[in-house]
């Protein structure tokens, strides 16, 4: 075998050729994970042989050592896991991995976000008002994604149009009709979704109104400024 995939424990398994993988896990981590099961009697060790080529599909990622620090691990009873003494399976191999994903997880660090300053919350939102009003004044509208430039316009007292009055809403709501009334589905289930959408309209309650209605007045807000 080669030496160096033997002295180089945390190459992952999937880098390891088949051939080769067969033997280590025939005779580097079978002894080792008998030992650390304490399997004494001769259906455990069939039980173990069977079992152990299942570890190339749950511990591709895995080196030689990571693995067995993982039995290392269950076997200490420091998994989400009973360990079961003198008993291996393919179904419990499959617990055990998935009983240290769990652990792994829960090892990560939880990084800390640092809240945004008002400065920075500001700054930030000059450059969506300067990039929003930049595509506007080639395109002349906004783009749907970006309708949320309204709420930053109201915070900052600049927009004075209510996305309540009547004129936006039902202007918002004949758009919208337009728009779903040509789409063409491309399955049952489309369909279906494209009627719902219309028969909301039709009572003016869809989120998509509100949504449409921010579009419009932020719309209306650009092109008043000269």
């Amino acid at each position: 075998m080669n030496k160096l995939i033997i002295s180089e424990k945390t190459i992952p398994l999937r880098k390891i050729p088949e051939e080769e993988l067969n033997t280590t896990i025939l005779t580097f981590l079978m002894p080792r994970i008998s030992r650390l099961l304490s399997l004494t009697d001769k259906t455990s060790a069939e039980r173990l042989e069977i079992a152990l080529p299942a570890i190339k599909e749950h511990c591709l990622g895995m080196g030689l050592e990571e693995i067995q620090k993982m039995f290392e691990l269950y076997v200490d009873g420091k998994l989400y896991l009973e360990p079961i003494p003198n008993y291996f399976d393919r179904i419990l191999l499959g617990k055990i991995v998935r009983s240290y994903r769990s652990y792994k997880l829960k090892l990560k660090p939880v990084k800390i976000i640092k809240p945004m300053t008002d400065n920075e919350k500001h700054k930030l939102e000059d450059k969506i008002l300067n990039r929003v009003s930049s595509f506007f004044k080639i395109n002349r509208y906004i783009h749907e994604n970006d309708f949320y430039v309204y709420d930053i316009l109201e915070k900052r007292g600049l927009i004075s149009l209510s996305i309540e009055e009547e004129s936006i809403k039902n202007d918002a709501i004949t758009i919208l009709k337009n728009e779903y009334s040509v789409k063409k589905a491309k399955s049952k289930d489309e369909f279906k979704y494209i009627k719902s959408i219309l028969k909301s309209l039709e009572i003016g309650n869809n989120a998509k109104i509100k949504i449409k209605s921010k579009q419009l007045a932020s719309e209306e807000y650009f092109r008043s400024l000269k």
